[in-house]
């Protein structure tokens, strides 16, 4: 008989109990909507320093850019995506929501005078895919895993930091003397990987991001050939690891927004 190989469970992924282990884990009640759930384990987040990551051009079939520009819709309870992130035509149940409010009860809707109010607006975001190098462990195979950033594209324009998903785009839009882009993110030749340092100061709500590009050119497929075939077989065009949600999920969703008797009362108007 051969015998049984037993593996065990990363502890980054199991769920400790508070205080002794008969405790109830905590679970959040925070839904994130935006990536399908097969690839909610592929967000990225910088950690604190500085990383080095190769950005993925679009991945065929794939009709969009290396980078998706996103409408999200946030609220206290989770975030999904606006319909209009793939369909520019796209409408969602929170417009319809947003509507009856300016209409019937403007003073329930976010603003400066009530920043309490309900928010029912998008916001702009950037998804894209990334490469990155795990940590060496002394042992030859694979090194390279593939990630999603999902990242706030806001520019700071009313004050504040600019979000680091808008610092990636900006970066790769900045062009030399001649006109011509620094470097081309849709080339998998010739684009340089991306350096990005992220300080977070004691005390500072948002991070800060500096960000700058390699001085040569990083092959997308010097990354690849260091890659198991399983994290090979995740990357996908963008519009298929995003989740729209349909009209039914996104009334549920609203619920999270405001009390589920206003929520009816919409619901019934529209």
């Amino acid at each position: 008989m051969t015998p049984r190989t037993i593996q065990f469970s990363n502890p980054q992924s199991v769920i400790a109990a508070a205080g002794s282990p008969w405790a109830s884990p905590h679970r959040s009640s925070f839904v994130d909507a935006i990536l399908k759930p097969e690839y909610a384990n592929r967000l990225h987040r910088f950690p604190v320093g500085p990383s080095t990551v190769r950005v993925v051009p679009a991945v065929c079939p794939s009709t969009r850019d290396w980078i998706l520009g996103a409408h999200v819709l946030a609220y206290p309870g989770g975030r999904h995506l606006h319909p209009r992130t793939l369909n520019p035509g796209g409408k969602s149940v929170f417009d319809i929501a947003y509507r009856w409010l300016r209409k019937h009860q403007p003073e329930a809707l976010f603003s400066k005078m009530a920043p309490q109010g309900y928010r029912l607006l998008a916001d702009p975001y950037s998804i894209c895919w990334i490469l990155e190098n795990l940590p060496d462990t002394g042992t030859t195979g694979p090194k390279t895993s593939c990630k999603l950033i999902v990242a706030s594209a806001y520019d700071g324009h009313r004050g504040g930091v600019a979000g680091i998903g808008h610092l990636i785009w900006k970066l790769f839009e900045e062009k030399d003397h001649t006109g011509k882009p620094l470097a081309d993110p849709s080339d998998p030749e010739n684009c340089p990987h991306l350096m990005v340092d992220r300080v977070q100061p004691t005390g500072v709500r948002y991070p800060g991001y500096s960000l700058r590009l390699g001085r040569s050119p990083s092959p997308i497929g010097d990354w690849l050939a260091r890659m198991a075939p399983e994290e090979l077989d995740v990357l996908r065009p963008l519009e298929e690891v995003v989740h729209i949600p349909a009209p039914e999920e996104e009334w549920m969703l609203l619920q999270k927004v405001m009390p589920v008797d206003l929520v009816d009362r919409i619901r019934d108007a529209s």
